[in-house]
């Protein structure tokens, strides 16, 4: 069994391709996918050149990033996943406005009290939250973006997908990525790309 954490910021468009790439691989192969939050809101705290969208976009990261950690602390880590994918196929996919109704919405659908809602707009949970962030600059071993991934404890940011891969291109990537943990000199490749993922 292959051991893999996850690293997901809610609102980050890339977290969610390769979140669904991740999951759409666990159903042919023998997985262990442990997920965890992490933040850009704190990533890019402090920045002063963030544009109204930008500053909105990393608003969003706040609120919605409090109510996973609700959810998790009223209903277990197993929610984790359920609440990450309902939020985004509201958020990602349809591209619903992520008003508290809509929320508590979703969390109803997963089983979870709606009323978790609340959360939006509550920063009693901002210390989980920045721990959450934390433990995953540690993992990477410096500070790295969303999403992170480790393979087996050998961490990297990423991978940053322009799409949502299938068949034979997601499973060459993630055997890519197997061979690259696995090899304890390799640091990092990268290519440049315009723009986030598309889903529709």
């Amino acid at each position: 069994m292959t051991r893999i954490d996850f690293y997901f910021d809610p609102v980050c468009p890339f977290a969610w391709a390769a979140s669904r790439w991740l999951l759409d691989q666990s159903g042919h192969r023998d997985l262990d996918i442990n997920w965890h939050l992490m933040s850009l809101a704190l990533l890019n705290e402090g920045q002063s050149d963030e544009s109204e969208k930008q500053r909105k976009h990393l608003e969003m990261s706040h609120q919605l990033g409090r109510v996973v950690l609700a959810a998790v602390e009223v209903s277990g880590p197993k929610l984790t996943e359920p609440v990450y994918t309902a939020l985004g196929r509201h958020l990602h996919e349809a591209g619903d406005d992520m008003t508290p109704q809509l929320v508590g919405e979703i969390l109803a659908e997963c089983g979870v009290d709606s009323t978790l809602a609340e959360a939006m707009f509550d920063d009693e949970r901002d210390d989980a939250l920045a721990l959450a962030h934390q433990e995953s600059q540690d993992a990477l071993g410096g500070p790295g973006g969303c999403p992170i991934l480790c393979i087996d404890d050998a961490c990297f940011f990423g991978p940053v997908l322009t799409g949502i891969p299938t068949g034979r291109e997601a499973d060459d990537l993630f055997d890519a990525l197997v061979t690259l943990a696995h090899a304890p000199t390799f640091a990092e490749i990268q290519r440049p790309h315009e723009g986030p993922p598309t889903f529709n």
